[in-house]
């Protein structure tokens, strides 16, 4: 009895919600000419999707610089005003708390165009979503590659970052109602065992 209630009280503890990033709308994009510094960091890529990401539940989303390849001043924003710039050093990163939904951040270029996570793209201006890999400066769901809007080569390695995104540990809602259940069950046992004794 007391190793099922025990049981019981760890399971309803447990319970915490799973940590996802999504991407939403996807639609396949290739490409040609990734290289340069970010290419020397992350390999090179031919392709990707275009999309936008989104998190299933609140947690702490996380942006590294891993290099760009303008030669202009382009920017990676979150919703905080936390930036990267291409004078960062490579490795940088910021972090920002999100909520359920699309993540709040943008990439501007040096004449302030910006492009908004959850945008239409376009091959002129926005970003690819590339397969997500370890290198020396982390371990990261996704690299994204910004292209842009200086020239047509949409080669998505104008400003490109290694992104994370982690959960909060909150336990869910009906957590709360079991670990109750299971504390009751407990003292209920506890104090019944105390009544035998006397």
């Amino acid at each position: 009895m007391k190793k099922f209630l025990l049981g019981l009280l760890l399971s309803s503890v447990v319970g915490v919600a799973q940590a996802e990033l999504q991407i939403i709308n996807p639609l396949g994009v290739e490409f040609s000419g990734y290289d340069g510094e970010p290419a020397t960091i992350t390999g090179p890529y031919s392709s990707g999707l275009w999309g936008y990401l989104s998190a299933t539940t609140s947690g702490t989303f996380s942006a590294t610089y891993l290099g760009n390849e303008s030669g202009y001043e382009n920017i990676y924003v979150t919703i905080g005003l936390d930036l990267l710039v291409e004078s960062n050093a490579i490795g940088t990163t910021v972090s920002t708390e999100v909520s359920a939904g699309t993540v709040p951040f943008a990439f501007l270029d040096s004449t302030f165009t910006y492009f908004i996570n959850g945008s239409a793209q376009t091959p002129v201006l926005g970003f690819a979503i590339l397969e997500g890999q370890a290198n020396q400066y982390g371990d990261f769901d996704y690299i994204l590659g910004f292209n842009d809007s200086f020239s047509n080569d949409a080669d998505y390695d104008d400003f490109v970052v290694g992104v994370k995104f982690v959960a909060a540990a909150v336990p869910e809602p009906e957590t709360y109602a079991m670990m109750l259940i299971g504390i009751g069950m407990v003292g209920f046992a506890a104090r019944r065992r105390k009544n035998n004794q006397v």
